[in-house]
């Protein structure tokens, strides 16, 4: 999991970069399918606010703020917030994902034999590296995925092998 932080209108503190740091890493066990998270820290006369993003897979985003006279209170009570929004997130997916199930194995019984492209499936997604690509295929839970990759700009695509270990197609001009 990535993490940027951004000092608005403040001068840059270790301690709290490093506070930071440790207080979202233990987001991961609310919700282990963060890519990245973005802090924006910032001063407004007395007002201190920490405003938090958290990028999820399937192109989700959970956004917390909060504001008090304490810059460390103002990330404990943002955090506090991502954390509950991560929780009923996760929850709304498990809810989600038991009634699905059964309608994939159906289409796949009923497609039909031979060349036909029974559908066909178009969507835009953030370059990645294939480190990201793999945390992205885990919390996806597919065989493969097709992304682009943000270092060559190339479509690659990463895939399981039955070893446990991963898998990349790279193309060659």
């Amino acid at each position: 999991m990535k993490v940027k932080i951004v000092e608005r209108h403040t001068g840059s503190s270790d301690m709290l970069r490093e506070y930071v740091l440790n207080k979202t890493q233990g987001l991961s066990r609310y919700f282990d399918r963060i890519i990245s998270i973005d802090a924006v820290l910032s001063v407004e006369k007395e007002r201190k606010i920490a405003d938090f993003h958290a990028h999820l897979t399937n192109r989700k985003m959970i956004k917390a703020q909060e504001e008090s006279t304490d810059m460390y209170a103002s990330i404990d009570g943002a955090l506090d917030k991502m954390k509950r929004q991560l929780v009923k997130y996760k929850e709304q997916l498990s809810e989600h994902s038991g009634g699905s199930q059964g309608t994939s194995a159906s289409e796949e019984e009923q497609a039909a034999p031979g060349r036909e492209i029974i559908r066909t499936r178009t969507y835009f997604q953030k370059p990645m590296t294939p480190e990201e690509a793999s945390l992205q295929l885990d919390a996806l839970e597919k065989s493969f995925l097709v992304f682009i990759d943000s270092e060559t700009d190339a479509v690659s695509v990463i895939y399981h092998r039955q070893d446990g270990t991963y898998g990349l197609i790279e193309p060659r001009r």
